[in-house]
């Protein structure tokens, strides 16, 4: 259907039939003073109204302001609406109720009157069952545990729900009605959820799409598709995402399960094998450097002191792989978070002052107690801490907090790095046994915080944008 001018060669009356015939919406023919010539049945059933009532007043002295908007904008006589081909107008029936519709306007040309407009409205509805639409279409937008943005063919966003603004670290306010290259213009366009492809016909189904926000990293499964009206028109699109960061990472967890418990079985078969050849070869070696000492042997004894620390380096790997194998002796107790976090800083003070970094801490008192072993997740609060440290240049600060989710019953300490951050291609990685990006890391330090974690029933997940990481370790309240 084009904008502009229609021609019709038949009589007034035999265009009237004609709409009355094949036209399943409402038509209605106004003269050059917006005064009603004609309509059909559908027309007057949907808003109550006689033809009588319109005699000799304007129709949106009956219909509302926003049809007289429509109407006595500057290029209505040109045969379209304002803003486009079609609008959504508010119109109101013979009981004063409102009613929702959206029309096309055109300019009106037939052999026995000229010059005036012709007004198609469709999808006018009773106000009883459009109430029950919008009230279904705000309980869903409020409720629904979907992600869900809605967005028109100028690429606006109209409508968003609940759960899509807070997995994307939005607020309402903030992207409604906005581009939606405006809203996603931090996020390389590549990587946005919503691209103008979806127009060329790009629908895609369980899509699978990692977000991070300000604090959270999150695994969805994104569905797009668009909304057509009644004759076919591409009016919008939308899609929908569901949050399955819990599913993946328990699958994760799985498959990490069983590669440690794989290297856990090598490693206790092999470690003390290795340790007794090693306990001799460092024995002997200790042996040459001191002779080489005292024969003033300088270089055999840099080469001597390189061996003994590649032994060592040996044993530390060696230890590691024994904490794989077999569990410590567990202690499970209630504990009070905050204090196992202030009896470490003075730790990771020390660290961080070697590396120029800055401490931030921001730990509330009072929070309900936990259930786990307090040395366990001191290690593990160390171990994040260092590698975050070791992250960053001189100058970068670490923050350490702690908050409570009454919600989800859990306690979570987060701990944010302003280093260069994680690369996508690594994050997903940095929990698998022997994965290191360190020159001399042993790749199992994550791996065992991560079991430590998941013993005491909670989970560590991280998010990072490019510029600095945070590690989140939550655990359940007792």
């Amino acid at each position: 259907m084009q904008q502009g001018l229609f021609r019709f060669s038949l009589p007034i009356q035999d265009i009237h039939n004609h709409f009355e015939q094949f036209f399943l919406h409402s038509v209605i023919i106004l003269d050059g003073d917006h005064r009603l010539i004609l309509c059909n049945s559908t027309f007057l059933e949907a808003t109550g109204y006689a033809h009588d009532q319109f005699e000799g007043r304007p129709v949106y002295d009956i219909l509302g302001p926003d049809f007289a908007e429509l109407l006595l904008q500057p290029d209505a006589e040109e045969g379209r609406p304002g803003k486009g081909l079609s609008e959504t107008v508010t119109v109101y029936n013979q009981e004063g109720k409102p009613l929702r519709s959206r029309f096309f306007l055109a300019k009106f040309d037939s052999n026995d009157i000229g010059g005036h407009l012709m007004v198609h409205l469709y999808d006018i509805r009773p106000s009883r069952e459009l109430s029950l639409l919008q009230q279904f279409a705000g309980t869903l937008m409020r409720d629904i545990h979907l992600g869900v943005i809605l967005f028109d063919t100028a690429f606006q966003l109209v409508d968003i729900s609940d759960m899509a603004c807070r997995l994307l670290g939005f607020t309402r306010s903030q992207v409604l009605n906005r581009s939606m290259d405006e809203v996603f213009q931090d996020v390389p366009e590549e990587h946005r959820l919503v691209q103008r492809s979806i127009f060329d016909g790009l629908i895609v189904r369980n899509h699978a799409v990692s977000w991070t926000n300000n604090t959270e990293r999150y695994e969805l499964l994104l569905d797009s598709s668009l909304l057509r009206d009644h004759i076919g028109n591409v009016v919008g699109g939308y899609i929908t995402f569901k949050d399955v960061t819990n599913l993946r990472s328990l699958e994760e967890q799985v498959q990490r399960s069983d590669r440690l418990a794989m290297i856990g079985q090598i490693a206790a078969g092999a470690a003390h094998e290795i340790r007794n050849p090693l306990t001799s070869i460092k024995g002997f070696m200790q042996m040459f450097r001191n002779t080489f000492t005292e024969n003033g042997m300088e270089k055999e004894k840099s080469y001597a002191d390189i061996m003994l620390t590649e032994i060592d380096r040996i044993n530390e790997l060696v230890s590691e792989f024994l904490l794989l194998s077999k569990r410590k002796n567990v202690s499970y107790d209630q504990v009070d978070l905050t204090q196992v976090l202030k009896e470490i800083l003075p730790i990771i003070h020390s660290e961080a002052m070697l590396h120029g970094v800055s401490v931030q801490e921001s730990l509330e008192t009072g929070l309900p107690k936990i259930v786990a072993d307090r040395e366990l997740l001191k290690q593990v609060f160390l171990n994040i801490c260092k590698n975050g440290i070791e992250a960053m240049t001189e100058g970068g600060t670490l923050t350490i907090s702690v908050r409570g989710d009454a919600e989800d019953r859990k306690l979570s300490v987060d701990i944010h790095d302003t280093g260069p951050g994680i690369p996508n291609f690594v994050i997903d990685k940095i929990f698998d046994p022997f994965f290191t990006t360190k020159p001399n890391g042993t790749g199992l330090g994550l791996s065992v915080c991560q079991r430590i974690i998941h013993d005491m029933g909670g989970a560590i997940r991280v998010s990072s944008k490019g510029f600095g990481t945070t590690f989140t370790v939550s655990v359940p309240i007792h």
